[in-house]
Formats: C-alpha cells, structure tokens, sequence
C-alpha cells in the first residue's frame, strides 16, 4: 500500500510530467520497517531548475527554500509534509548528475504500486555522501536492527566505485560497520 503522501507528490508530479525517483525513508520503508512521513524525490538534472520553478506554482505546494543541491516545499493537502526535491548531480561523483539519476532508474531503484524507489544501497550512498552523514549512519543501523541485511553495505561501497566517491565514503562506511558492531547493536540484529 503506498502511503498517502506519497500518492499525493506523485499525482502532482506526473501532472507536471516530471521523471523522479523516490528516496531517502520512504524508500526504504518500501523494505524495512521504517516511520517518517517527509518525501524525498530525485530529479534529472536537466530537470531540476526547470522542476522547481514549475513546482513554485502549484497551489498544493508551499515553496521553503533552495540552493543547487536540494529544494524543501510543503505539500498542503497532506498536512505540510515536507518534499525535498533533490538534484543528483550532488551524488554524481566523477561523473554528470545525468549518469547518476540513469544509474538510479535503470539500476538501483524498483517499483511499487507504478511507483519508482531508490533500493536501500542506493539511499544508504546517498545519506552517507551529505554533510549530516553521521546522523544518518544511525538511521542506517537502525534500518539494520529493522531488518535490512548489513552486508547492503556492499552495494553501497559498489556504487561509491563507480562515482569516483570510494575515498569519501570508505571511512563513512567504516564507522558504520564498528557500530553495528557494538555489542548492544548486535544483539538487537536478527531479533525483528
């Protein structure tokens, strides 16, 4: 069942006849359990500008604010929640955000309910690669302790290699690793 914040962006979106990719938890919720109600979305990034500036006239949309990598609107009918539009060329490593969001739908994304979501490898890069990377290290072992496998993290070192992004992400993905480690973390693995 998709959730209704959901359904709501991709109804305006289509409308718009903007190409997207959902990430970041609502993604993931698509495979572990999760709670969070904001949506994430990743567009072309030949798309972005022109994406945003369509967005900005919506009446369901309310515009927050933006900057080159990310763009924060509320969505009206769904009480607020939060949408980040989100450029890929900020993940694109050596290679174009053009690359990075074709890799994305061709390879590191499913579908659900005509729906199209990062895999958990592909959000996982994506949060490890933002400056508040360490918060979201924690969200990463609890969508371990949620059931995820850990060895995801793999997949995660695999498309670092293929953006030029290993260097970056080898010591995220380290710290990571030590905290599933932790006695009191590895005992909560396994038991959902």
């Amino acid at each position: 069942m998709t959730e209704p914040e959901i359904e709501k962006v991709d109804t305006i979106l289509r409308a718009q006849g903007i190409r997207y990719v959902v990430v970041g938890g609502q993604a993931v919720a698509r495979r572990a359990a999760t709670t969070t109600r904001d949506v994430d979305v990743m567009v072309a990034t030949a798309d972005y500008h022109d994406t945003v500036t369509r967005l900005r006239n919506d009446p369901d949309l309310v515009f927050d604010w933006e900057n080159d990598q990310v763009a924060r609107f509320r969505v009206r009918s769904v009480g607020g929640v939060p949408l980040d539009i989100i450029n890929p060329v900020t993940f694109s490593g050596g290679k174009t955000g053009e690359e990075f969001f074709g890799f994305l739908t061709r390879e590191a994304s499913f579908e659900a309910d005509g729906i199209s979501y990062a895999t958990p490898e592909a959000v996982w890069y994506t949060r490890l690669l933002t400056k508040r990377w360490k918060a979201y290290a924690e969200k990463i072992v609890t969508n371990v302790i949620d059931g995820l496998p850990p060895d995801r993290l793999r997949g995660v070192e695999e498309i670092g290699r293929r953006f030029g992004n290993e260097t970056l992400l080898k010591p995220r993905v380290a710290y990571v690793r030590e905290e599933l480690a932790r006695p009191e973390i590895g005992s909560l693995i396994g038991r959902k």
